[in-house]
């Protein structure tokens, strides 16, 4: 049972952007004085739009948008410090709509400090962007016209971490994450969460049979006046059955609690079974079911890898928050540095530069995308993501199909300050589909092509249905081995109760230094 609050809290204080930027910055610059794998490359973008729909209404106005952002890129992959940093000081102008003029930091960055080697690391991430989120009204989620200072989202982590290691195979964790999300006045408000992770495994300790026992706190604070603080525990213990090398079965039991619907709070037992099949090293199958306080929960993947191709399949049912989803979209993960490594292996004669190879890993995995949400709510989601990308000596296509519906834990309906995309709303369902074809015109140009479509339903008495397409045509060449130019035209068409037609053309010259 979730223990009584006070109902005044004190603001929630997010740690500075300068520290933030000051100790990633300090950590690469020291490491660049001890190894030559760190790149540190000054950059400045420069970009001319035209759009006859700035303000992204049935009668809209056209407009010229001018923009000069110098930036710099960090990145290292190798020793103590490892991850990147990419940040950019973004100045945009307006020919006609002047009150929309703003500068501002764009950032986004995620590295790994090994304090005491193979013993004590530190985990960090830091973004800043404005992008919006909602489900049903604005642009599509990482529209770079998307420059509204209330859709401005700051998200910051930081979480040290020990490992140890017992008899000839066990392996321990305890660790602590602290996350600062600040939304402006977009809905997401302020909030701040700290997860502990303690877990001991020993999967081969008989060899047939091995076991594993882990425990996740998160407790969730939000800014004064909106929302009461929640938690969530879980505690589990797996007993593993290695068939083989490549195949072996799990057995779940375990504990949970959460107050995400009620004061009260509500608690009850896990039991669930799964399995993790390599048939070979270029698949990995994972399977995993389990009966859950909010019914059956679930995740399974799939991932395979062919000479010129790289499929994958997600399914997934679990608790989730628009603060998780966030770290997952705007903090490189794990999953895409695995995808990285995949479409490296699909040039094993270095045919594509790391630029190309890391670009279309970036558009795999953010192709992936099952749609935004706008709400401080905890929801239980169900999610489906597939896609396949196929590269050519020439052309290099994807295709991602997605689907998450999201149901609201609450039991308000809608009536607490911070709703967003829920108010009036217990559901909401997105589907969406993409495909992109880049094609190599040169050895200095390129042609790229994408259609992107999304739907999202509202259950509940404020039902609700925006469909999104977006139609886009570009050309990018490379002027020189530091300067590319492109020039992309644009057409997207919003159909609901935030209904517009945009039609936009965008001149862009990069340079690296």
């Amino acid at each position: 049972m979730a223990k009584s609050r006070a109902k005044t809290r004190p603001e929630i204080g997010a740690p500075g952007l300068a520290l933030i930027s000051a100790l990633l910055l300090s950590l690469t610059a020291a490491a660049a004085a001890q190894a030559q794998t760190v790149r540190i490359q000054p950059t400045l973008d420069t970009r001319l739009t035209w759009t006859d729909n700035v303000d992204t209404e049935e009668d809209g106005q056209q407009d010229w948008i001018a923009e000069i952002s110098p930036g710099l890129s960090i990145s290292r992959e190798s020793g103590r410090f490892s991850g990147g940093l990419n940040m950019r000081l973004r100045n945009i102008a307006h020919v006609e709509q002047t009150e929309d003029n703003t500068t501002y930091l764009a950032l986004q960055g995620r590295g790994t400090i090994e304090a005491i080697e193979d013993a004590f690391f530190v985990d960090l991430g830091a973004s800043i962007s404005r992008d919006n989120r909602s489900a049903f009204s604005g642009r599509f989620a990482g529209d770079e016209l998307d420059t509204d200072k209330n859709n401005e989202t700051r998200l910051f982590s930081v979480g040290p971490r020990f490992g140890f290691r017992f008899g000839e195979s066990g392996q321990g964790n305890i660790g602590y994450q602290q996350r600062w999300l600040t939304g402006g006045s977009n809905t997401l408000g302020d909030r701040e969460t700290g997860t502990w992770r303690v877990g001991v495994s020993d999967p081969v300790a008989l060899r047939l049979f091995g076991w594993g026992l882990d425990y996740t706190r998160t407790d969730t604070q939000y800014d004064e006046g909106a929302n009461r603080d929640v938690m969530e525990e879980v505690g589990r213990g797996t007993l593993f059955i290695n068939i083989d090398p490549q195949f072996r079965l799990r057995a779940i039991g375990g504990y949970e609690s959460n107050d995400y619907s009620s004061i009260s709070g509500e608690s009850g037992a896990i039991w669930g079974a799964g399995f993790d099949w390599y048939p070979t090293e270029r698949t990995a199958i994972s399977a995993t079911g389990e009966d859950r306080i909010f019914g059956t929960g679930y995740d399974v993947s799939l991932q395979h890898r062919m000479a010129r191709s790289v499929w994958s399949f997600s399914a997934t049912r679990d608790i989730s928050s628009q603060l998780q989803e966030l770290e997952e979209a705007y903090f490189l993960t794990e999953e895409y540095q695995s995808i990285l490594n995949a479409f490296k292996g699909l040039d094993p004669d270095g045919l594509l530069s790391d630029e190309v190879l890391r670009e279309l890993a970036r558009q795999y995995y953010f192709a992936g995308d099952p749609g935004s949400i706008r709400t401080k709510r905890h929801y239980v989601s169900r999610g489906i993501n597939a896609g396949v990308s196929l590269v050519g000596v020439r052309n290099t296509v994807t295709l991602s199909l997605s689907q998450t519906d999201r149901s609201d834990l609450s039991a308000l309906e809608g009536t607490e300050e911070g709703s967003g995309d829920f108010e009036g709303r217990n559901r909401v369902k997105t589907r969406s589909a993409s495909l992109s074809l880049s094609h190599r015109l040169s050895g200095l140009a390129s042609l790229t092509a994408r259609v992107l479509r999304s739907n999202s339903e509202g259950d509940g008495v404020g039902d609700d249905e925006t469909t999104r397409t977006l139609y886009s045509l570009g050309v990018t060449r490379s002027l020189s081995p530091d300067t590319s130019g492109s020039l992309t035209y644009r057409h997207i068409k919003s159909d609901g109760d935030d209904s517009y037609t945009e039609n936009a053309v965008t001149a862009v010259l990069g340079m690296r230094f």
